[in-house]
C-alpha cells in the first residue's frame, strides 16, 4: 500500500477544516436576523424560534441514519452529499418568502448536520487515529469558525444587500461549495483504496444500544451541550439584568464564543499524548463552575466570567467527541458511537437551556437559573470520574508518516 505523503495529509486536515465549518453555519446565522424574518413573515415568536431550535432537534434524531448511510455509499462519500444537502437548504433561503419553506431549509440542514457530525469522527478514526485529539480540535475550530463568521458578518451582509435577509441567509451555502471543492480529492482517494479492498469487505456495525458506558457518555455529551446553548442564549442577557449596556451585554456573548472556540482548537492538541482524559474534563467542568460563581456574586466582570465559562465550554465539547474515538477500534464503529451519543445527546441538550429559562420565568431571575447549571456541572464532573482511558492502537503506516510532520 503507498504511504500517504505530506502534502496529502496535510490537505486532509485541510478539507476536515473546511468541511466543519458548514456544520453550525446554517443555525448561528439565523438568530441575529430574527426580527427581520418574523416582520416581514408575520410570523410569531414561536415559529420563529424553531428555525433554530428544529435543527438541534434533527441532529439529534436524525443521527442514526448516518452509520446506514454510509455503509452503502462509504465514509468520504456520504459526508460529501451531507454537506450538499447542507448547502443546497441554505441557498434555498433565497426563495425562501412564506415561513413553512424557511421551516424545511431548518429541517434539511439539521439532517445534513446530523449526518455528517458522526461520520466525521469516523473519518478521523480511520486517517490520524494516533492524532485523533488534535483532529477532533481542528473540526471544532471548523464549526466554531464557520459559526463565528456567519453570526457576525449576516447583518452586515443584509444590508449591503438592501436589508434582504434572504441573501444574508443564503450566501453561507458558499462554505459547502468549497467544502465539496476541497472534499473531491479526498474522495477519490478513498474509492480507489475501497477499489483495492473489495474483495475483503469490513463487517457491519450497530449502535451500542446495550452498551452501559455509550450511556454514560451520551447523558454527558448531552449535559454539557445543554450547558453550552444555555451560556450562548442566557449569558447576554444575565448581563443586562445585572445594569450593564446592550453593548456590553452583546461583548460578553461574543467573548464567550470566541474563548470557547480558541478553546476547542488548543485543549485537544496537549491531548494526543495523554491517555488519561479525567483531569481535563474536570478541569474544563470547574472552569465553567467558577465563572458562574463568579457572576452570581458579582466578584469578577461578565466579561471576566464568559471567558471562563468559555473556557470550560472549549474544553468539554472537543473531549466528550474524543471518548467515542478512544473507545472504538475500526471508522465504522466510531461513526456508530459518534452517533448514537449525539442522537441522545443533542436531544437533551436541546432541553437544559428550556429549563433554565423555565427556572428565569418561576424566579423572575436568572440568578437561580445560572444555579440550576451548577448542579448540571456537578453531574458532568461525576461521570467524569468514570471516563475510561484512551486505548492503546498499533500504529498505522500512514500515521507513523503523519508523525514526521
Amino acid at each position: 500500500m503507498v504511504q500517504p505523503n505530506k502534502r496529502t495529509i496535510l490537505w486532509s486536515i485541510f478539507a476536515l477544516f473546511v468541511i466543519s465549518m458548514n456544520l453550525r453555519a446554517a443555525i448561528t446565522s439565523i438568530s441575529p436576523v430574527l426580527k427581520d424574518i418574523q416582520s416581514d413573515l408575520h410570523i410569531s415568536s414561536i415559529t420563529v424560534s424553531l428555525l433554530t431550535s428544529i435543527p438541534v432537534f434533527c441532529m439529534g434524531i436524525f443521527a442514526p441514519v448516518a452509520g446506514k448511510l454510509s455503509d452503502r455509499w462509504g465514509i468520504e462519500r456520504t459526508i460529501a452529499l451531507a454537506i450538499l444537502l447542507i448547502g443546497a437548504s441554505t441557498a434555498l433561503r433565497l426563495v425562501s418568502t412564506f415561513s413553512s419553506l424557511l421551516l424545511l431549509t431548518a429541517v434539511l440542514a439539521g439532517i445534513g448536520i446530523a449526518i455528517a457530525g458522526p461520520l466525521i469522527s469516523g473519518f478521523i478514526k480511520e486517517h490520524f487515529p494516533q492524532h485523533s485529539s488534535a483532529m477532533i480540535g481542528v473540526y471544532s475550530a471548523g464549526m466554531g469558525i464557520g459559526a463565528s463568521l456567519s453570526a457576525g458578518l449576516v447583518v452586515p451582509v443584509m444590508e449591503l444587500f438592501h436589508q434582504s435577509w434572504n441573501i444574508a441567509l443564503a450566501v453561507w451555502s458558499v462554505f459547502a461549495v468549497m467544502g465539496i471543492l476541497v472534499w473531491i480529492p479526498i474522495m477519490k482517494k478513498s474509492a480507489q483504496k475501497k477499489t483495492e479492498s473489495a474483495l475483503s469487505p469490513q463487517p457491519k456495525t450497530t449502535l451500542p444500544w446495550g452498551n452501559r458506558y455509550a450511556w454514560r457518555l451520551t447523558l454527558m455529551f448531552g449535559l454539557q451541550s445543554g450547558t453550552y446553548y444555555s451560556f450562548a442564549t442566557w449569558l447576554a442577557p444575565k448581563a443586562l439584568e445585572m445594569g450593564y449596556t446592550s453593548s456590553y451585554a452583546a461583548t460578553t456573548a461574543t467573548v464567550f464564543s470566541i474563548v470557547q472556540m480558541l478553546g476547542s482548537l488548543i485543549i485537544p492538541l496537549f491531548l494526543d499524548r495523554n491517555v488519561n482524559r479525567k483531569p481535563w474534563l474536570i478541569l474544563s467542568a470547574m472552569s465553567s463552575m467558577l465563572g458562574i460563581v463568579l457572576l452570581l456574586t458579582g466578584m469578577a466582570s461578565p466579561v471576566l466570567c464568559a471567558v471562563l465559562m468559555g473556557i470550560g465550554a472549549g474544553g468539554l465539547f472537543p473531549l466528550t467527541m474524543i471518548l467515542p474515538l478512544d473507545e472504538t477500534s475500526t471508522p465504522k464503529e466510531a461513526s456508530q458511537w459518534t452517533a448514537m451519543i449525539q442522537f441522545g445527546g443533542y436531544l437533551i441538550s436541546g432541553i437544559v437551556p428550556i429549563v433554565v429559562g423555565a427556572v428565569k420565568d418561576m424566579t423572575n431571575t436568572y440568578n437561580y437559573a445560572f444555579m440550576a447549571l451548577l448542579f448540571v456541572f456537578a453531574a458532568v464532573i461525576l461521570l467524569s470520574l468514570k471516563v475510561r482511558k484512551k486505548r492503546e492502537a498499533p500504529i498505522p503506516l500512514q500515521e507513523e508518516k503523519a508523525a514526521s510532520l
